[in-house]
């Protein structure tokens, strides 16, 4: 009888899990996130652990990519107006304070990246040119100009000048001008080559045009007279500025062959080098772009992942904490559990679907499949009709001919 209760009861209540059961499973639900505290275990903690994720918040905001991108546009404004001599001499005093806050911005803003990552931000060459320029400004501060020389202020001005490199600090904020940046420097190997058959066909014809039109008796001495002048008078035939210029003032001393000599230069300079030389930095920034997508695209992915992951685990840490309130609470069957379960549940729920049901690629094949369906059956229906048609033709034709021979017979008898 005891062991015939033991099987109706078990028959009965298949879901029910009993305390050490429940045990085990708990066990088996907190080994979901082993690896995570083995792995943190294992790292180093800072002695200012907190501090630091505190300042890593401040400086992955965009609040704070904001202060800075408006601090660079004031100060661009400002250096802007001290090109006005009045102005600057009637508001020197306050153009001194607001520089030295546009210089303790920047330098709370290299210090914070900086204790944030220290080896990581040095691998960035925005982030060292923005060191230099950073430590290029702090000079300034340090040199005694009342006493000093006209060298030095000279000096101080082209430092002062220096400054206005600061703006180049936006290219470090804006994704798009340093995937355009990075075209830009990719380009320089092969416009380099470029650059030097160029060099090397200017070369070719200054010497030319020296020994044609650099005699100073009969020539024209200023265009033609040496090889640095005649190198800039090529220059201006590549750029094609004023080149009309150039030729007439050869046709009015007789060089009426110097036509030939300048549309041969002008066809290989401007129209195959020139272009070619425009070509290869359009085509870099074309495959720049394209990888800067897929990066924007792997980025994009990445953050959807990480947001799935954040759902499971949520997911996984309340299926724990139901299992840790079975053992606590009367329930006898594990539907009870999950029926309760049931009930907490809101629309507002984020499900994580990656059934191959639920994926677009999917659904868009579904779809075309559908349609390709419909597009089948519409041609059926129409053999079909046709079909039919012909049957009732071949069918009245049979009916008339039966006609035909039954009059036929009788006609005869």
């Amino acid at each position: 009888m005891e062991l015939h209760s033991e099987t109706e009861e078990s028959t009965t209540a298949p879901f029910f899990i009993p305390g050490g059961h429940s045990q085990i499973a708990l066990r088996r639900f907190s080994d979901w996130n082993t690896d995570e505290s083995l792995s943190t275990s294992r790292k180093k903690v800072r002695r200012d652990f907190e501090f630091h994720n505190y300042v890593t918040r401040i400086t992955q905001r965009s609040l704070f990519n904001g202060v800075i991108m408006t601090t660079i546009l004031l100060n661009a404004l400002f250096m802007a107006l001290e090109t006005d001599y009045d102005l600057k001499y009637r508001l020197f005093g306050f153009f001194e304070i607001v520089d030295q806050l546009f210089q303790a911005i920047y330098t709370m803003e290299f210090l914070m990246k900086v204790y944030v990552e220290w080896r990581g931000y040095w691998k960035s060459g925005y982030n060292v040119f923005d060191a230099f320029i950073l430590a290029l400004s702090f000079i300034p501060m340090f040199m005694n100009t009342s006493g000093a020389s006209t060298r030095s202020l000279k000096s101080l001005r082209m430092i002062r000048a220096v400054r206005t490199l600061r703006m180049l600090k936006t290219v470090s904020f804006i994704r798009g001008l340093q995937a355009l940046t990075e075209a830009l420097i990719k380009t320089l190997k092969s416009v380099l080559y470029v650059l030097v058959l160029l060099f090397l066909l200017m070369f070719v014809f200054a010497i030319m045009g020296y020994y044609f039109f650099g005699d100073p008796e009969t020539g024209d001495p200023d265009n033609w007279g040496d090889l640095g002048s005649a190198l800039f008078t090529l220059f201006s035939l590549v750029t094609v500025d004023g080149w009309t210029d150039l030729q007439s003032k050869l046709d009015v001393l007789g060089f009426t062959s110097s036509r030939i000599f300048t549309i041969v230069f002008i066809l290989l300079g401007y129209f195959i080098f020139f272009n070619m030389f425009i070509g290869v930095v359009i085509m870099e920034i074309q495959h720049s772009t394209k990888c800067f997508e897929k990066e924007l695209q792997t980025e994009r992915e990445i953050t959807l992942a990480q947001k799935k992951q954040e759902i499971i685990k949520k997911q996984q840490q309340e299926v724990r904490q139901l299992i840790q309130n079975q053992t606590t609470n009367d329930l006898n069957k594990f539907s009870e559990l999950v029926e309760r379960f049931r009930k907490t549940l809101r629309h507002s729920d984020y499900l994580v679907t990656d059934d191959l049901y639920t994926s677009l690629s999917f659904i868009d094949i579904y779809l075309t499949s559908l349609d390709h369906q419909d597009n089948t059956l519409q041609r059926l229906q129409q053999l079909y009709f046709e079909t039919a048609c012909t049957l009732s033709h071949i069918l009245e034709d049979d009916l008339t001919e039966g006609k035909t021979q039954k009059e036929s017979r009788s006609t005869s008898l």
